[in-house]
């Protein structure tokens, strides 16, 4: 479940538009066609909660490199709750198992947010910074 650029997309939507209706609905309409065409699964409630929480966060949080840590750890914490709730084990253990795969995440979503704002600055400077004609 490749949730990255989804989360880089929430990230930076708010910068790009005020309308909170497209913050919220691009990002889980985006989540949900990923579900449809891999698959449905027993944790969906939580990942679609983590991810309007990516929204908030980078609603509150204007930096997005702080928004996107703050999304991360709230994902580890909650997903892997979930996880643990639902197959059952060592809760300690789920999370000191997941570190690696969270990590991952980390790190391609900051390099996901970067990437994006590097294309909206260059968008924004290429496209709006032109003499009128």
């Amino acid at each position: 479940m490749n949730v990255t650029p989804l989360f880089a997309i929430a990230i930076l939507l708010p910068s790009l538009t005020n309308n909170r209706y497209i913050q919220y609905l691009l990002p889980m309409t985006f989540l949900l066609i990923k579900d449809i065409f891999i698959g449905f699964h027993s944790l969906m409630i939580p990942v679609y909660g983590c991810m309007c929480l990516f929204i908030l966060a980078s609603k509150f949080i204007k930096n997005e490199i702080y928004a996107t840590f703050v999304g991360v750890i709230t994902w580890h914490v909650l997903i892997n709750y979930a996880v643990w709730y639902k197959s059952g084990g060592d809760l300690l253990t789920t999370y000191i198992m997941a570190i690696p795969f969270d990590f991952n995440l980390l790190v391609s979503t900051l390099i996901c947010v970067i990437i994006g704002k590097l294309c909206i600055k260059y968008y924004y400077q290429y496209f709006f910074s032109l003499p009128l004609r």
